[in-house]
């Protein structure tokens, strides 16, 4: 029922972006002549094995080769996870300053979280059935295209852009700030980049944790032994690949590296369809810090002047994600990203763990070298020029997407002046952070007056992750108590989709309230409406489904269809 993904469905012969005609390939990635890039690119996603390869137990091995052992895992995480958010609720109950609505929303926020972590387990151990793997692989490939359970609601959604679409997105992707159409007074959503960014933020889910498994299980058995202490300038001035290089030999690095990139399936189907229907190139780069399913990638085009930025959400059935995503308590974040005050601790320890042992990267620095690398060598195509870096991802990947985006908006001086950050696109967005840390972004972002960045946070009207969570700190007219969870704000201007010839409808004040918000598209809507798959209408009527709808509509292809549908002009302003 939930294998994800399976293999990679074998495809009839189909016209490439660069113009030829072939099967896909396994990796088609050594045809852009980038070998050495991506090496280095390879060394520095190996070196995160070093650290991470120690935290992969025995028990968690035998997890991965026996459904009973995976079950009683899953288990005692959910034990783990109800006990520590009672026991942290009952000591803020207790100890800190709470108001009567400070103390309801805290015992009601940890309710809740109970009943659906509870109703999580059993779904998530039925998953991992080996059986159900087995249904869902067979399903996926008559009547799916062979995807994995979070695209299969929308099989034809890698294939249903256009040469001409992709070819306007990169224009966009690819367009000097200075030629933005953005101003302080008049910001543009442009659509056919947020469709071709969306396919990015989609199509990494097609990598689960199993890949990640198997290359800490093959740095651990081929370990030296224990590890010398290196000082904290060799950390820094160290090699790409070195860390891995000590930790477990010449042999195991490449062994990692093989088992990361040149043996996996899943990682392989990501760079085949990115290459056959999207025209780009692809490499995952970081685990953020975890031996899970959250992971981040890049996407670029060797003959291009772009760099997308992409991290992945909640795959379905990884409970261990379930419960980074339901850990609502806060931590600080002004260590790492200034001004701000307190954000999601789940979240956060992806990007900026609290300890970073001797020996290992930071997710965060690896993300900043893995741009910088890659800056490079399209310097090297296009001397004279600047490389744009564009932000996304879905659900959980916008979390993770939105910390990132603030580090890299206020400290330029950590890529260097040949790096423009230009706007995220962001896809069902949580609830991420305090009052505080949303005006101190919301002020960082206001310094760019000249050629204002924008993050969009888009949301299927009818998400109810994106839209039920409790978010009573977007509204400056409501004064919560900082110690109440239900003053928790999201990140970024929130642009609603609706259908043409309805209006978007945008909120929020990252951008001042009034601003003109336009949507523009280098395609009338009536060409687009007629290159709609059948898909889309189905997908639309689920929608409106009680509950399972709401649950549904927050999936990458609900939102591929409203995306759809989406026609360019002005965007209307909801004032909350």
């Amino acid at each position: 029922m939930v294998r994800c993904p399976p293999s990679p469905p074998k495809k009839p012969a189909v016209q490439h972006m660069d113009g030829y005609t072939s099967q896909r390939a396994p990796s088609p990635n050594g045809v852009d002549g980038q070998a050495d890039l991506l090496m280095n690119l390879h060394a520095l996603h190996a070196d995160e094995f070093a650290y991470l390869s120690q935290r992969l137990t025995d028990f968690e091995r035998r997890c991965e080769e026996s459904w009973t052992y995976r079950s009683y895992a899953m288990f005692k995480q959910f034990v783990y996870f109800v006990a520590k958010t009672w026991i942290k609720a009952a000591w803020e109950l207790v100890f800190l300053p709470t108001t009567l609505m400070d103390r309801v929303a805290l015992i009601l926020l940890t309710s809740v979280a109970t009943v659906i972590m509870t109703l999580l387990l059993p779904w998530c151990i039925l998953c991992k059935v080996p059986i159900s793997g087995k249904i869902f692989d067979y399903c996926s490939r008559r009547f799916f295209n062979g995807l994995s359970i979070v695209n299969a609601s929308y099989p034809s959604m890698f294939e249903d852009l256009t040469y001409e679409q992709i070819r306007a997105a990169k224009t966009h992707l690819s367009q000097p700030i200075e030629q933005s159409p953005s101003r302080v007074h008049r910001r543009v959503f442009n659509l056919d980049a947020s469709k071709l960014l969306l396919q990015c933020a989609a199509l990494i889910y097609e990598r689960t944790s199993s890949t990640t498994h198997r290359a800490a299980a093959t740095a651990l058995a081929h370990s030296t032994g224990p590890r010398r202490r290196q000082t904290e300038w060799g950390l820094s001035e160290a090699r790409p690949g070195a860390h891995i290089a000590q930790f477990c030999g010449d042999a195991g690095a490449d062994a990692v590296m093989e088992e990361l990139h040149g043996h996996s399936k899943e990682e392989n189907t990501i760079c085949s369809i990115a290459h056959d229907e999207l025209g780009l190139t692809y490499t995952t780069i970081s685990e953020l810090n975890c031996i899970g399913s959250a992971f981040c990638g890049l996407f670029w085009d060797p003959h291009d002047t772009f760099i997308i930025v992409v991290f992945k959400g909640t795959t379905p059935s990884d409970f261990a994600e379930w419960t980074t995503d339901f850990t609502f308590q806060l931590r600080e974040a002004g260590l790492w990203l200034r001004g701000f005050g307190k954000v999601h601790d789940g979240f956060m320890d992806k990007i900026f763990p609290k300890r970073i042992p001797p020996g290992s990267r930071m997710p965060y620095s690896t993300i900043v070298e893995s741009i910088k690398a890659i800056s490079t060598r399209l310097l090297e195509e296009s001397p004279g020029k600047k490389i744009n870096v564009w932000i996304t991802g879905h659900s959980l990947g916008c979390a993770l997407a939105s910390l990132v985006y603030s580090r890299l908006v206020s400290e330029p001086h950590e890529y260097g002046e040949n790096i423009v950050i230009r706007d995220a696109y962001l896809f069902a967005s949580p609830i991420l952070c305090d009052v505080e840390s949303a005006n101190a972004f919301n002020g960082r972002m206001n310094h760019f007056s000249d050629f204002p960045r924008t993050m969009w946070r888009i949301t299927n009207g009818k998400d109810c992750v994106a839209t039920s969570l409790p978010d009573a700190g977007d509204n400056a007219e409501w004064s919560l108590s900082p110690w109440n969870l239900f003053s928790y704000a999201h990140l970024g201007c929130e642009i609603k989709l609706r259908d043409a010839p309805g209006r978007c409808e945008v909120s929020g004040s990252h951008v001042t309230p009034g601003t003109h918000v336009i949507v523009e598209s280098e395609f009338h809507f009536d060409v687009a409406k007629g290159q709609e798959s059948p898909s889309r209408a189905a997908l639309i009527a689920l929608q409106d489904l009680p509950v399972i709808g709401r649950l549904l509509a927050h999936a990458p292809g609900f939102y591929w269809a409203s995306l759809q549908g989406v026609g360019a002009g002005t965007c209307e302003w909801v004032y909350d």
